[in-house]
């Protein structure tokens, strides 16, 4: 193929047979942490595995960031295959994480900072003419019970996918540009749970000072009959 007609071919792409489902087990669910975390040789469907545990809002908001930039680029060029391969090029050359294929970076963090383990994804072949390994966008991962309501919505929200894979989750969409849409719904959710449990843990604590200040006398405490 000459590069002409490569650059004419090149663009961004929908996955026409992508399952829906928006369903998850928590039943099935596992969990990682301590030494087989922070090893490779425990994942041996990705090679490349790295530990990518707790990263934050902040984390996140840079790879947000990094993506608008990304896709700002594309958009001009028409997502034509020189613009691609450029925008590849600046993700495998940034210190942050260039690991990831650009596409899935704020999704992988996004579960993290939800407190979610990353163990592999991939962009799929909705962005150029490179071959990549997935037949979509995905990220796979392990979570917790109590994850489980906060992946749901937040998938849901951004019109991506989700399904129990083994012992672990997985998030993918017929659309690269959904993960990112997922990144932006999980962020919103996070600040969320931060601000209700920060009002629970002031509720709580005014409700001690009030014991507190309420029953200077020893007297006054009462313990229940």
């Amino acid at each position: 193929m000459n590069e002409g007609r490569e650059r004419a071919l090149a663009a961004m792409f929908v996955v026409s047979n992508v399952i829906s489902s928006r369903t998850l087990d928590w039943r099935q669910l596992g969990w990682i942490s301590g030494r087989r975390a922070t090893t490779r040789s425990n994942f041996p469907a990705n090679f490349e595995y790295v530990d990518l545990r707790g990263l934050s809002l902040a984390d996140l908001e840079r790879a947000l960031d990094e993506e608008r930039g990304a896709y700002a680029l594309l958009e001009a060029a028409g997502f034509d295959q020189a613009s691609i391969d450029e925008v590849d090029r600046q993700r495998a050359a940034s210190p942050f994480i260039p690991i990831l294929d650009f596409g899935v970076v704020s999704a992988v963090v996004a579960v993290s900072a939800l407190g979610c383990v990353p163990v592999t994804s991939c962009r799929g072949p909705t962005l150029g003419l490179r071959p990549h390994q997935q037949p979509a966008p995905m990220i796979v991962f392990y979570a917790r019970r109590t994850h489980v309501p906060t992946l749901l919505e937040t998938v849901e929200r951004a019109d991506c996918q989700i399904v129990n894979n083994g012992a672990k989750v997985e998030i993918y969409a017929n659309d690269v540009r959904k993960m990112r849409r997922f990144a932006v719904m999980m962020r919103e959710a996070i600040v969320n749970l931060s601000e209700t449990r920060s009002a629970n843990d002031r509720s709580n604590n005014d409700f001690a000072d009030t014991l507190i200040t309420g029953a200077k006398d020893p007297k006054a405490i009462r313990t229940p009959e």
